[in-house]
C-alpha cells in the first residue's frame, strides 16, 4: 500500500507534466536572451577585478573562463531545445491536420523506398519521442552548467581560499618547507577531484565495487556538497537510469574534454578564435602590434586597460598620455616610495602632493627606447571609459615625422624591453606646422558681420 501511495501522481502535477513545454519554451527564450549578454559582462568584471582588487591572480581568469564555457554549453543546449520544440510543435500540428498519418497507398514508390515509407513512425510516436528529447535537453543543459560551476567551487574552497589566506596572513611563499607541505595537500586534492571526475563521467563505475565504496563514500559526500551536485543529481540519475548508458558516457566524456580544453583556450586567448585560426603570419607581441584599444578614436567599446593616447596619427605638438590605474602598480609604488617616509621628510605637505610624488617616482616614459622627462602626472578619471588613471602631457614639437613608439614602464625595469605599454603612432608634422585650409563656407563664417545700410536688399 505504501508503494501504491507513492506512485499516485497528483492531478495538478499530471496536468503540469503534460503542459511542461509551455514553461520550457518561455524559460529557454528568456534565459537564452540573457546568456548572450553575460560573456561581455564577465569580461568587464575580469578587467575591473584585475585593475582594482588583485591584478596578479590567474585564478580569476580560470573562473571567468569556466563561467563562459558553462554559458556556451547552456546556450548550445537551449538552442537545440528550441529547435526540437519547434519540430515538436510542427509534428503536433501535422498529427491534427492528418489524423490518419502517412498514407502509403497514395504514392507508387517501389522497393526499398516503399519500405521506408511503411516503416516511418506515426506522428504520435514522433511527438512522444521529441517530447522526451526536448525535456531532457532542457534539463541536461542546466546540469552541465551547474557541474562546471560546482567543479570550480570545489577548487575555490579547498585550494584557492587556503592559499590566499596563507599568502596574506602567514607569508606563504613559493619556496620553503611550508610550501612543500602545501604542494602535497594540493596534489591530494587533485587526486580526489580526478576520482570524482572519473566517477561522474563513467556513470558511477567506481561505486560498483563494494570494498571501494566504503572508502569512497566519505569523499563522495564531501565532493557532492562542494560541487553543488544536490542541484543536478536528480537530472544525472534520471538520465543514467533511463537512457543508453554508452551514449551518455560518450557524451559526458566529450563534455569534460571540450570543457577543459575550451576553458584553457578562453583563459589564455587574447582575441576570439585565436586557437581556431590557421593564420600563422600574425603576432600579438609588444612593439609589433598596433592594438586598437590604445587609441581613443579607434576602440571605444573595448579600451586598453594599460594606457591610451588620442590617436594613432598625432598631428599636434603635444601628446596626451593616460595610464590606467592598477592595484598591482599601486603596491609597487608604495613599496618603492613609502608614504610614511615621505611624510617624515615633508611633514607639512598635503597627502595629495605626497601621492603625486609617489607617482612621479614610479612611472618612466620613453620615446623610441630613449627615456624622456615628465614634468608632472595628474590623477584623472576618464569618463569615456570609466577608468581611473594618471594623465600627463608630452612635448613632441621636436619629434621627426614618421613612426615612433611610446613606451611606459616602471622603476623596476632597467630597460624598456618589457614595458607596461608599447604604443606605436605616426607623427604627422604637416598638419602641425601648416595652417589647415578652410573652405569658402568657413571663410565666409569667419568674416566679421557688417550690417547693410538701410534700404539695401539682397
Amino acid at each position: 500500500m505504501a508503494d501504491e501511495s507513492k506512485s499516485i501522481i497528483p492531478k495538478w502535477l499530471g496536468e503540469l507534466q503534460q503542459r511542461s513545454w509551455e514553461p520550457e519554451i518561455l524559460l529557454s527564450g528568456i534565459v537564452l536572451y540573457g546568456m548572450f549578454k553575460v560573456p561581455d559582462l564577465l569580461d568587464d568584471f575580469l578587467i575591473f577585478f584585475k585593475l582594482n582588487i588583485f591584478g596578479n591572480s590567474t585564478d580569476i581568469n580560470n573562473l571567468v573562463a569556466l563561467f563562459k564555457m558553462g554559458i556556451y554549453w547552456l546556450i548550445a543546449g537551449l538552442i537545440l531545445h528550441l529547435i526540437c520544440r519547434g519540430i515538436w510543435i510542427g509534428m503536433v500540428g501535422l498529427s491534427y491536420t492528418f489524423p490518419k498519418g502517412i498514407d502509403g497507398t497514395n504514392i507508387s514508390y517501389q522497393g526499398k523506398f516503399k519500405e521506408r515509407v511503411a516503416n516511418t513512425p506515426s506522428y504520435e510516436r514522433i511527438v512522444i519521442r521529441l517530447e522526451k528529447i526536448s525535456s531532457s535537453l532542457f534539463s541536461v543543459s542546466f546540469m552541465l552548467f551547474m557541474s562546471l560551476i560546482g567543479g570550480y567551487l570545489f577548487f575555490l574552497v579547498l585550494v584557492i581560499f587556503p592559499f590566499t589566506i596563507a599568502y596574506i596572513y602567514f607569508d606563504l611563499g613559493f619556496d620553503g618547507p611550508l610550501f612543500d607541505y602545501f604542494q602535497i595537500y594540493v596534489q591530494t586534492i587533485v587526486v580526489i577531484s580526478l576520482l570524482a571526475l572519473l566517477d561522474f563521467v563513467t556513470l558511477g563505475y567506481l561505486r560498483r565495487f563494494r570494498w571501494f565504496t566504503k572508502l569512497y563514500w566519505p569523499l563522495h559526500r564531501a565532493v557532492s556538497v562542494l560541487t553543488l551536485s544536490r542541484f543536478y543529481r536528480p537530472i544525472y540519475y534520471g538520465v543514467v537510469t533511463n537512457f543508453n548508458k554508452w551514449v551518455f558516457f560518450l557524451f559526458l566524456l566529450a563534455f569534460a574534454s571540450i570543457s577543459i580544453i575550451g576553458a584553457g583556450n578562453i583563459a589564455n586567448s587574447n582575441y576570439p578564435g585565436d586557437k581556431l585560426s590557421r593564420i600563422t603570419i600574425w603576432n600579438n607581441s609588444r612593439g609589433y602590434t598596433a592594438y586598437a584599444g590604445y587609441y581613443d578614436d579607434h576602440n571605444k567599446e573595448y579600451p586598453s586597460w594599460r594606457a591610451h593616447i588620442p590617436s594613432d596619427i598625432i598631428s599636434g605638438n603635444v601628446l596626451k598620455l593616460f595610464v590606467v590605474a592598477n592595484i598591482t602598480y599601486e603596491k609597487h609604488m608604495l613599496k618603492h616610495t613609502p608614504l610614511d617616509s615621505l611624510r617624515e621628510v615633508y611633514p607639512d605637505t598635503a597627502s595629495a602632493a605626497l601621492e603625486a610624488m609617489v607617482l612621479d617616482n614610479y612611472f618612466r616614459v620613453a620615446l623610441d627606447q630613449k627615456e624622456i622627462p615628465i614634468q608632472r602626472w595628474f590623477f584623472h578619471y576618464k569618463i569615456q571609459t570609466n577608468q581611473r588613471g594618471f594623465l600627463t602631457y608630452i612635448n613632441i614639437a621636436d619629434l621627426s615625422e614618421g613612426i615612433h613608439h611610446l613606451q611606459v614602464s616602471n622603476h623596476a625595469d632597467s630597460s624598456f624591453q618589457s614595458p607596461i605599454a608599447d604604443i606605436p603612432f605616426y607623427r604627422d608634422i604637416t598638419l602641425a606646422t601648416k595652417p589647415r585650409p578652410t573652405s569658402n563656407e568657413e571663410k565666409e563664417k569667419n568674416v566679421d558681420f557688417q550690417p547693410k545700410p538701410f534700404g539695401i536688399r539682397d
